[in-house]
């Protein structure tokens, strides 16, 4: 079976393993795919089969197959071949590893940083009504903006303890696809941007989580944001120089600020205070 997706040129293949294009789709937002029919058809970019060992998958990125078990943990792998897939069709997009949240007037970018917690804080801010963007990929359009990748966000299991009360009954009632090791939050409309939505970048956060530390957010150079923002791009479509000189121009309209902070619910509470606008 081929599967056409949004902004992908070349199809998925998907071999003896048809259970395998509902699971995508459930971790999805705002994508549409068709299957394909006819023998006339662009080679696959991607290929998922069915093995004794679970689903593999083959793609020009991957040097081996990759293998996994679970139908879920599959499923979550094969983005990370969809967003290169997406890149190289579109040579002026950048794609940042970073979240990404609306708090009403534009886009505060959170780069990735290892444990920085950057997934569980975009949960602990949907439940507080900020519209999030991304949890771990934003794509970056030719004229700067941030859009949408249209993926649910991804908790880790287990799911931490020090939540609180808002956050714990969120997450529950939002209770996605999961395996052992993630959990998707099935966010409702409005609370998370479909695919391709775009809004401007008003600022930019570089997250420090010690749960030990007390709460401190201070302003950035342009120059420490853009360090941190150059080393999480991962398109190799936009020359090294364009890269530089877009994350650049970004990072220095931007307000800028360095994050440190002890637990989520402590650091949504005072982002919503900072960011977000008066009514």
């Amino acid at each position: 079976m081929l599967i056409a997706f949004d902004d992908m040129k070349r199809p998925v293949a998907i071999n003896g393993c048809d259970e395998m294009a509902p699971a995508i789709s459930s971790i999805l937002h705002g994508w549409s795919f068709h299957k394909l029919k006819g023998s006339q058809n662009p080679a696959p970019a991607i290929t998922i089969s069915k093995s004794s060992h679970g689903y593999s998958r083959r793609s020009e990125w991957l040097s081996e197959p990759a293998v996994y078990p679970n139908i879920i943990n599959a499923a979550c792998d094969f983005l990370v071949d969809a967003f290169k897939c997406v890149v190289a069709d579109d040579p002026s997009l950048l794609c940042l590893h970073t979240a990404a949240a609306d708090f009403g007037d534009g886009l505060y970018l959170f780069p990735s940083t290892y444990n920085a917690g950057k997934s569980t804080l975009m949960a602990h801010l949907a439940s507080l009504g900020v519209k999030i963007f991304a949890d771990d990929v934003l794509y970056i359009t030719s004229d700067n903006l941030g859009m949408s990748p249209g993926i649910l966000p991804r908790l880790r299991q287990p799911l931490p303890e020090d939540g609180g009360e808002t956050f714990d009954t969120f997450v529950h009632d939002r209770r996605g696809p999961e395996s052992s090791r993630f959990l998707y939050l099935k966010l409702r409309p409005g609370e998370l941007a479909p695919y391709r939505e775009t809004s401007p970048i008003k600022g930019i956060v570089e997250l420090h989580r010690d749960p030990q530390a007390p709460l401190e957010m201070l302003p950035a150079s342009t120059a420490d944001i853009l360090k941190r923002t150059i080393l999480q791009n991962f398109s190799v479509q936009v020359s090294a120089l364009e890269t530089l000189d877009r994350l650049h121009d970004i990072s220095d309209a931007a307000r800028r600020f360095t994050l440190r902070y002890p637990d989520g619910a402590t650091a949504a509470q005072h982002l919503i205070k900072e960011f977000k606008p008066c009514p």
